[in-house]
């Protein structure tokens, strides 16, 4: 098959875009001709990504990388105007070309926000992209509750996102894993800046609460360069240097096999590489794991409203504490990514 993917493949990297990335690799694993725009403002690491620099820009390459494919898939939060606007050219451009037009709503904001679209342009818009779709991919219940608002037809589908687990990465290759081994439970701290709730909280949990030696804390720093605010993370949580790994938000690898190991995700949210709401919204989610990938079929929004961090930071100390000797996986049979492939496949 010939298919065109569109949607945020640019670091820093989280469960959004790498679920984008594991999807495409495994498509080209297969022996599929795949063929890459990047819509993050961010650009891409990837060799032979295609970056958009503006609206138009973008609509010039949906466009000319579109013609002759057969499957055009758009991944997207969709809760913001111009992301609206490129899930609306995806479906038309897939249509015209005779493609098979098929959105992917990641789970976050979308089942926050979507039903607050203006009656004179997002209302009629997500009616005819969703009409005009293939399928609507919807990442959870809630996501599809909201979206399903819009739909004209029954074309919508609930698969979870998810990460494809590298196997090529040896514990004993790199320091973060080797400190990592033999923790029984870990707690990612994805993309942390300052000022921001995410990291009022991991100061928090840092300095205010005891942590149980089995449990490992990973954070990724989204600003650059990093070593001031690394710094500042590390004189707080210097009691339990031993719990406490850095890892960089571009390694792609790495962050995929840190957070196989994860039994949360804390993290502010963004959309197409954008920050939103940082100083007082975070997601929180607990991954499920499969024997090859890893899922996020829940999650949770903490709101800031007063003085929240700490209580939030004692929410997330308890989870840690819970009974090590519990399973921290579920197993999982379904395989997602057959689910999507069989979509392409659909006549």
């Amino acid at each position: 098959m010939k298919i065109l993917l569109i949607g945020n493949f640019a670091p820093p990297y989280e469960d959004e875009n790498l679920h984008n990335l594991s999807l495409l690799n495994k498509l080209r694993e297969e022996g599929n001709d795949c063929c890459v725009i990047n819509s993050s403002k961010i650009p891409s690491k990837e060799k032979g990504f295609i970056d958009s620099k503006n609206f138009l820009d973008f609509v010039f390459k949906v466009i000319r990388h579109g013609y002759r494919k057969d499957i055009i898939h758009c991944f997207t939060k969709g809760y913001t105007r111009a992301e609206l606007l490129k899930f609306i050219v995806s479906t038309i451009v897939g249509r015209f070309f005779r493609a098979k037009p098929v959105l992917t709503l990641h789970s976050e904001m979308f089942a926050v926000i979507g039903k607050t679209r203006s009656y004179l342009l997002g209302t009629p818009a997500l009616r005819i992209s969703f009409f005009l779709a293939h399928k609507i991919i919807c990442g959870d219940k809630d996501t599809y509750e909201t979206a399903a608002v819009y739909k004209t037809r029954n074309n919508f589908e609930i698969i979870p996102l998810f990460i494809h687990i590298p196997k090529n990465i040896k514990e004993n290759e790199s320091l973060a894993l080797e400190k990592l081994k033999n923790k029984k439970r870990v707690i990612i701290f994805a993309n942390i800046g300052y000022p921001s709730f995410a990291f009022e909280i991991l100061n928090k949990l840092l300095s205010k609460y005891p942590v149980n030696p089995d449990i490992g804390i990973v954070v990724s720093l989204s600003e650059r360069p990093s070593a001031k605010l690394q710094h500042v993370i590390e004189e707080t949580g210097k009691r339990i240097s031993e719990n406490l790994v850095f890892i960089e938000p571009d390694d792609m690898r790495l962050l995929s096999t840190v957070y196989s190991r994860a039994n949360f995700v804390i993290r502010s949210l963004r959309c197409e590489g954008n920050l939103f709401f940082s100083n007082f919204v975070i997601s929180a989610r607990k991954p499920v794991r499969s024997a090859n990938y890893l899922y996020f079929p829940t999650g949770l929004l903490f709101v800031k409203e007063g003085e929240t961090a700490d209580l939030c930071a004692c929410i997330i100390n308890d989870f840690l504490w819970e009974n090590p000797e519990e399973p921290t996986h579920l197993k999982i049979e379904d395989d997602f990514y057959d689910k999507i492939k069989n979509i392409y496949l659909e006549p």
